[in-house]
């Protein structure tokens, strides 16, 4: 089957919806061209049907009858030329995706067609049949997801009440003059009181320079608009002194009496607040809240650079529970639970800011010692296993000082090198460190004797060297 060209309908609405193909309306009046366009998509002839309109006219009157998926538009047809096309079109049938033939190749064109209402755009003689169809796969898509957010959006407003966004206008002088009820409710001003004033009394005072650099630039530059996701933060500052964090849209108009600038703000305290919860939650053992298996390298891994870089001792520790197994067993997995929970407390409470330690899994834990060699680590760890030996971990849950075990840990301790590919190779001297405490009886530490670093030389105390 091939895709035949016609300037009538060449398949019904009805028969369209029945095969599944995608009908597609070539708005073209060049023969050559629309030979051209047809040709391209010959081979999707299963997947699509080609209609011909052959000015903005008939193609209105084809789309008044006929159901339709995509729209193929060229801009020069007999009567509309230019981006008039496309408005004009887009204002007859909103909801349907347009794609815009062209024989104008420049990116602000492209922009501005997309501006009035098209979803894509392709240049005449430089589109092969493979792009044609994306294109019009793509233009689909764009708008259905474009249909699905506005829907989206309309619910939501109407759920909330229909509440709006703050908007505000100021001058070339940056002095407000127009404040809407949002921009009240968000920044806590009435709007006779700020109408006139400078606009940075809403902006925090460290931020104001490079907000009125940005605004300096964005004056002279050919954008007419900018959405200002791209700078690293953006804050609002509240009549009572409170910041929050803004979404900001800006847009600038060459008015009679000079350019004028409106923004669309936008309090994303709360995106902001589910964002960093998320970030958490990726980062974060639930049950004793240290940092997980994936964040604990992500930050053994910076220490490891800075060793690099600058040469300073670094050394890690393994450790975890003597006998976990026989804890859950005898007392239940609660208890065992309660104990992984107190070790973290006891590890944090010990711990420098600056040191950092991760759960691994199950009752093994590591940690991180910046700016630390390896006696020092070791002492360390001996402080460690010390203090937990007499934590108390209470078996029914309220009951401290009655009904309590008590738990030994076993730790290994090794030093990072700079010929240390990653991290991953002094965790594992201190993991084969680890074992040989297990073996050694538990409640002690091995400290590892192989590369890098010095002997460690013992003093009192459970405290062995790795052979």
């Amino acid at each position: 089957m091939s895709i035949a060209l016609s300037r009538k309908p060449l398949l019904s609405s009805m028969s369209d919806r029945e095969d599944g193909r995608t009908a597609i309306l070539l708005v073209e009046d060049d023969d050559a061209d629309a030979r051209l366009v047809t040709r391209s998509l010959t081979p999707y002839a299963r997947r699509a049907s080609v209609a011909r309109a052959t000015s903005l006219k008939e193609a209105r009157a084809w789309l008044h009858r006929n159901a339709c998926d995509v729209v193929l538009l060229d801009l020069s047809l007999p009567d509309s030329f230019g981006l008039e096309t496309v408005t004009r079109l887009h204002a007859d049938a909103p909801s349907l995706p347009l794609v815009v033939l062209t024989g104008y190749d420049d990116e602000d064109f492209a922009l501005d067609i997309l501006a009035h209402g098209a979803q894509d755009y392709l240049v005449k003689g430089q589109t092969d049949g493979p792009l044609m169809w994306r294109a019009v796969q793509h233009a689909m898509a764009r708008k259905r997801l474009e249909e699905e957010l506005r829907l989206s959006e309309e619910r939501l407003q109407g759920i909330i009440g229909l509440a709006q966004d703050a908007i505000l206008t100021t001058d070339a002088n940056l002095n407000i003059t127009l404040f809407n009820r949002a921009a009240e409710s968000l920044f806590g001003y009435d709007a006779d009181d700020i109408l006139g004033r400078p606009l940075s009394l809403l902006i925090p005072e460290r931020f104001r320079p490079d907000h009125d650099a940005h605004i300096a630039d964005f004056s002279v530059s050919e954008l007419q608009a900018r959405v200002m996701t791209n700078r690293r933060e953006v804050l609002g500052l509240t009549a009572n002194g409170q910041e929050f964090p803004a979404e900001v849209s800006i847009a600038k108009l060459h008015h009679a009496h000079g350019l004028l600038f409106t923004a669309v703000i936008r309090d994303v305290s709360e995106r902001k607040r589910v964002e960093s919860e998320l970030r958490r939650m990726a980062t974060t053992d639930p049950l004793t809240g240290l940092n997980n298996r994936r964040r604990f390298l992500e930050l053994a891994e910076v220490e490891m650079a800075r060793l690099r870089r600058y040469g300073r001792a670094v050394s890690v520790l393994m450790l975890d529970i003597d006998r976990f197994k026989a804890i859950n067993d005898t007392h239940g997995h609660a208890v065992g639970d309660h104990a992984l929970v107190r070790l973290a407390e006891v590890c944090r409470d010990e711990l420098r800011d600056t040191d950092h330690i991760g759960r691994l899994g199950g009752e093994e834990f590591a940690i991180i010692l910046p700016e630390t060699p390896l006696a020092s680590a070791a002492e360390v760890a001996e402080r460690l296993r010390q203090r937990l030996a007499l934590a108390e971990v209470p078996i029914v849950p309220g009951d401290h000082g009655h009904g309590c075990l008590r738990m030994t840990v076993s730790i290994g301790v090794a030093m990072c090198g700079d010929e240390d590919s990653s991290i991953e190779r002094a965790l594992g001297r201190a993991d084969r460190a680890l074992y040989e405490a297990k073996a050694a009886g538990r409640n002690r530490i091995v400290v590892s004797d192989g590369y890098p670093g010095p002997a460690f030389a013992s003093a009192s105390g459970p405290i062995s060297m790795a052979s």
